[in-house]
């Protein structure tokens, strides 16, 4: 073959091939960019919310309203960390905690991808629970899910077994002067199944609750925009939190498949024409 020929044919397979990796590389950015399945972590750990919850500091008062999550697909978030990590009593709403954050209900984060729910929720009490001068021993609550914002909490996640439930009726706080941080645990029931959860170990004085929960279950899709609202107490009531978040709409695999192969059509139309 003429030296020539040969330089023209490598020259045409280069050209050819080029294309076809750019493609690849349009195609593998398009998938992590619309479909970030598993992009948090169920450990108990917030690093992949944006909030690292190990370095020094992150135990006074109003560390967590000003180091806010980021990343996710559309984060959203309440925070209220109105206690430090300083001995007595401090005044949270409605009531106090005693030594720290032990009483302070902080912050709750809410994502979605396409197959699930995410949830973290940061406060100061132990998975065992905990008590202070003149006071009875009190408990951690249940996580309470309102979909689509009907005004009660249809849905539960146990913290005693990590289960989801359809929650018939819930047990009120035990002051009743902070019925505003009603309800607090799963009274009666069904099962759904479990969900992936995590109650942390301690963190700097906190201690997280991180759940995924399948759309699904919530009886949710990412076919239209819709509401879901998080609530979580302790048994005291002393503090609580509430947050009204939006279920994103995601692209369904479906799409993703329509467009991969319209991709890779585009990409036999280009080598075809290289050829030529």
């Amino acid at each position: 073959m003429p030296k020539q020929l040969f330089l023209r044919k490598r020259m045409q397979n280069k050209e050819m091939k080029t294309p076809i990796f750019l493609l690849i590389l349009l195609l593998s950015l398009f998938v992590l960019r619309v479909h970030p399945g598993a992009s948090y972590v169920i450990d108990g750990q917030i690093n992949d919310w944006g909030v690292d919850l190990s370095t020094s500091g992150t135990d006074q008062k109003g560390y967590l309203d000003t180091h806010l999550p980021s990343g996710g697909r559309d984060i959203d978030y309440v925070t209220e960390d109105n206690a430090g990590n300083i001995p007595g009593w401090q005044l949270v709403g409605p009531g106090y905690t005693y030594n720290g954050n032990y009483f302070d209900a902080e912050a709750i984060y809410f994502d979605n991808d396409g197959y699930n729910a995410y949830i973290a929720i940061v406060q100061g009490l132990p998975p065992g629970g905990g008590t202070a001068p003149g006071n009875p021993w009190f408990n951690p609550g249940d996580i309470a899910i309102d979909v689509p914002g009907g005004g009660f909490y249809e849905y539960g996640i146990s913290i005693a077994n990590g289960n989801l439930y359809t929650v018939s009726s819930w047990k009120n706080v035990y002051y009743s002067a902070y019925s505003s941080s009603n309800p607090w645990q799963i009274a009666s029931g069904t099962a759904i199944g479990p969900v992936d959860f995590v109650y942390s170990f301690s963190q700097n004085t906190h201690y997280v609750l991180e759940a995924a929960v399948p759309l699904s279950y919530l009886g949710l899709s990412t076919d239209h925009n819709s509401s879901i609202t998080i609530h979580w107490t302790q048994e005291c009531g002393n503090d609580s939190l509430t947050l009204n978040a939006d279920v994103n709409s995601a692209p369904e695999p479906a799409t993703m498949l329509l467009l991969g192969s319209g991709l890779i059509g585009l990409g036999g139309f280009m080598r075809k024409r290289f050829r030529k």
